[in-house]
């Protein structure tokens, strides 16, 4: 798996971050577009300095920026590229269509083994072309923004407060940012061996829950009670019609919903405690 490069664009998203940071474990060189733009919030641009590695290299720069991505795909020569989604994006179809048309241009000059992408409008992507697009649900982890179910529920257990927004009965499909990584990284490992898959597939969730046992589930962690008593209604599990890409790669998400609670309680305590003492 080393000596290949990897362009992850979108690398200070809660996605590009996690990823980036597993492939330069794995001994990927990780080149990682992104910003400070006034749409950043701090945590994600706090995540691109934690990103320090001898393998990595940050370029601060968006995709309508021809001059440079054509400067970087010559320069770097990447393999692999994966566009995460990242929720400050008006519009992801534009920045796919955006990578597309610079891919075309650098596959002349270089052979690209994979184009991976996160969480496209299914429907409104009209062809699978060359890339493999993949679906996620309600991924959690360290270092989120507090922008998914699962970070809103814990904040809102911490301070006391009840979620808005939500019913208890309402089911969510949640699947921990550590199998989701592993999921990409054994799908770079099946490219590697000759494969090329592409199309669309979903990383399955790993747990299935309600609004109710997921504040229950974090009070407990907490040590704090949790307002539950939210309203009701009928409860829906949401099924995709996309494959699963688990029967490709021979591996599904398995962490349950509160032992990844567990860890990312723990993060957020101790990033909570940081941000007090003033540590930006």
């Amino acid at each position: 798996m080393v000596d290949q490069t990897v362009l992850i664009v979108g690398v200070a998203s809660f996605q590009g971050f996690h990823i980036a940071r597993r492939l330069l474990q794995e001994g990927f060189d990780v080149v990682g577009i992104d910003d400070e733009g006034r749409h950043k919030t701090r945590i994600a641009k706090q995540r691109l300095y934690v990103l320090t590695h001898p393998q990595f290299q940050l370029i601060r720069t968006t995709l309508v920026n021809k001059t440079v991505i054509r400067s970087i795909l010559k320069r770097h020569e990447p393999r692999h590229i994966i566009l995460c989604s990242t929720r400050t994006v008006d519009n992801p179809l534009e920045r796919y269509e955006l990578m597309k048309r610079y891919i075309a241009l650098h596959t002349k000059r270089v052979p690209l083994q994979s184009f991976i992408t996160f969480d496209l409008p299914v429907q409104e992507v009209s062809e699978a072309g060359p890339a493999i697009h993949l679906f996620t649900e309600d991924v959690f982890g360290p270092w989120d923004d507090a922008s998914t179910l699962v970070s809103k529920a814990i904040v809102a257990v911490d301070r006391g407060v009840r979620l808005s927004g939500y019913y208890a009965t309402d089911i969510i499909n949640v699947s921990y940012i550590d199998d989701v990584v592993e999921s990409v990284v054994r799908l770079l490992r099946l490219i590697q061996t000759g494969m090329s898959p592409v199309g669309y597939f979903q990383i399955p969730a790993s747990d299935y829950v309600n609004v109710q046992t997921l504040l229950s589930d974090i009070g407990h962690i907490l040590n704090k009670s949790a307002k539950t008593s939210l309203p009701m209604r009928e409860s829906v599990l949401r099924q995709s019609a996309v494959p699963t890409l688990d029967t490709l790669i021979g591996f599904s998400p398995s962490t349950s919903l509160f032992e990844g609670l567990e860890q990312v309680v723990d993060w957020y305590i101790s990033y909570k405690t940081m941000m007090k003492e003033g540590i930006k």
